[in-house]
């Protein structure tokens, strides 16, 4: 789909204008998630549910791409490439621009820094079980040195910015990696 059609479609699927702000689409979301939802809203299908978060999903992924503030001018800027995905013939594809929210910068960042650590220590231990004993296994203390940066990050996010885009994955992180710290 056009990437511009599916940005006025997304625009005026949630009835945003073209200067909305992270907290407008969230509201607006929320609100026709409640509508839509196939358990809870007005309607039993989830047709409509699914279309929203399409929507949703295309604004959220413009927002990381091109931030609030310059949003008029970067309209112009996507032109009928759309939100999301490069254009082959464009010198500049879209999808190598960098966010220019710094929540997603950082919350990027945590992410890349977690994915290496583990799977550096996973490449370690050889794929054998995993030992949550810090004294049956060396590996593991690296990882949760690692890590715990990663965590500092994510805990920022969720506490200094609880309505972003990206504190409630942050919060996911948080929980999942847990595991990593034996109970005791």
């Amino acid at each position: 789909m056009d990437k511009k059609l599916l940005l006025n479609d997304s625009l005026q699927f949630l009835g945003l204008s073209t200067g909305f702000t992270e907290a407008e689409l969230r509201d607006s979301y929320h609100k026709l998630a409640k509508k839509y939802h196939p358990d809870t809203g007005e309607f039993t299908s989830e047709v409509m549910f699914l279309e929203l978060n399409k929507h949703y999903e295309a604004l959220k992924e413009f927002l990381l791409i091109y931030h609030e503030d310059d949003f008029e001018d970067n309209l112009q800027e996507v032109g009928g490439e759309g939100i999301g995905f490069s254009n082959p013939k464009s010198e500049h594809p879209t999808e190598n621009k960098p966010s220019k929210d710094p929540i997603f910068q950082e919350y990027k960042l945590a992410k890349e820094k977690e994915t290496e650590a583990i799977l550096r220590y996973y490449e370690k231990r050889n794929l054998h079980p995993i030992e949550l004993s810090s004294s049956l296994n060396q590996e593991l203390v690296q990882l949760q040195k690692e890590l715990e940066p990663v965590l500092l990050v994510y805990a920022t996010i969720t506490r200094e910015h609880p309505k972003s885009l990206w504190a409630r994955d942050a919060r996911d992180s948080l929980e999942r990696l847990r595991v990593w710290w034996p109970k005791g």
